[in-house]
């Protein structure tokens, strides 16, 4: 009888040397499972049976306790007492401002397999667009954009692109599929100083939805950033260098060119936490040639429901002046979109 009483007397101190714990977040949710002994001051690791291994900063947790545990039978004559709850001391937050979705994060870090850098940041978005009128087409658009700033670093990278497939119906009600659109950009700055900064840009183009067969420019120019406030940025600034066309219809205005100039304007504006508004110009003109110009102007509102998801409305147009033989070709359109956030 007494070594029985001593081998259950075992299992049951195996068992609570496994604590599960409580973890109660700023955001009011709890977390229940297992603290991880390689835990540090900044971030505490949660083994949760569901879940998972989960990292929490602990600026974000309110509370840790230790989870009651279950009745157990008698085992012995004299009934021992349970340990009880240890709570574990917790800095107080001054200011929760940011929510914690624990949950959502993990299964989107399990679902892709990835974790990306703190330095970058990114989205991707998906919209479809429909267009009325003399002739009526469905578009449906990809655009991705990437964003590495090392923190501390004067080096700013960013890359962009989109893809689009269009399917148009005349007003006779034919419907053909126009040729595939994409593009894409890199962006390279160097902070100057506070304010100045350095910039080249190389941007490609093959928009056959026009007509335009290729467009490959590279510029570099200098620019300014403003910032008045903390939630209000605006960039200006511009450059020359060259350029490669190539107009699928006709030829006048083929070939590689040294001649190429550039402005460009970014504003960005956080009117709340999870709201921005974001607007782009680019400027392109030929100096030999005051016909010759295209330019790029975007206005979107950005809402970020969750850290993962978020909805775009955003206006676009695209206007090129000359495509070759002097002929114009404008392209505007409403875009509705949802975003994935990286």
């Amino acid at each position: 009888m007494g070594s029985l009483c001593a081998c259950v007397g075992l299992l049951f101190t195996s068992s609570l040397s496994a604590r599960t714990d409580i973890v109660t977040l700023t955001s009011g949710e709890r977390l229940v499972g297992e603290v991880l002994p390689h835990s540090d001051t900044e971030v505490l690791i949660l083994k949760s049976a569901f879940l998972g291994e989960l990292k929490v900063q602990r600026a974000q947790i309110v509370r840790i306790e230790a989870q009651p545990e279950p009745a157990v039978a008698e085992v012995a004559a004299t009934p021992q007492k349970a340990p009880a709850p240890v709570a574990e001391p917790v800095k107080p937050v001054a200011s929760p401002a940011k929510l914690v979705e624990v949950e959502e994060e993990s299964i989107y870090k399990k679902l892709l397999g990835f974790e990306t850098p703190d330095s970058w940041k990114g989205n991707l978005s998906m919209g479809m667009n429909i267009s009325s009128g003399d002739k009526q087409w469905a578009e449906t658009a990809l655009r991705g954009d990437l964003e590495i700033k090392e923190k501390e670093s004067r080096n700013f990278y960013r890359f962009t692109g989109s893809y689009t497939y269009r399917e148009t119906e005349g007003s006779d009600g034919d419907r053909y599929t126009s040729t595939d659109r994409y593009d894409g950009t890199f962006t390279y700055r160097r902070s100057l100083d506070n304010d100045w900064f350095f910039q080249n840009a190389l941007g490609a183009r093959a928009d056959k939805v026009k007509g335009i067969e290729h467009e490959i420019q590279d510029t570099v120019g200098i620019g300014y950033r403003f910032k008045p406030i903390e939630k209000f940025e605006i960039l200006v600034g511009g450059g020359g260098g060259i350029e490669d066309y190539k107009s699928r219809d006709d030829d006048t205005r083929d070939g590689f060119s040294f001649s190429v100039m550039n402005v460009f304007e970014e504003m960005t504006w956080r009117p709340f936490e999870r709201t921005s508004v974001v607007q782009k110009l680019n400027y392109y003109w030929n100096p030999e040639d005051s016909e010759q110009y295209n330019y790029i102007m975007t206005a979107a509102l950005q809402v970020r429901l969750t850290d993962l998801l978020g909805l775009e409305f955003s206006y676009n147009q695209n206007y090129d002046n000359d495509i070759g033989n002097g002929k114009p070709k404008n392209d505007a359109v409403w875009r509705n979109a949802l975003i994935v956030y990286f």
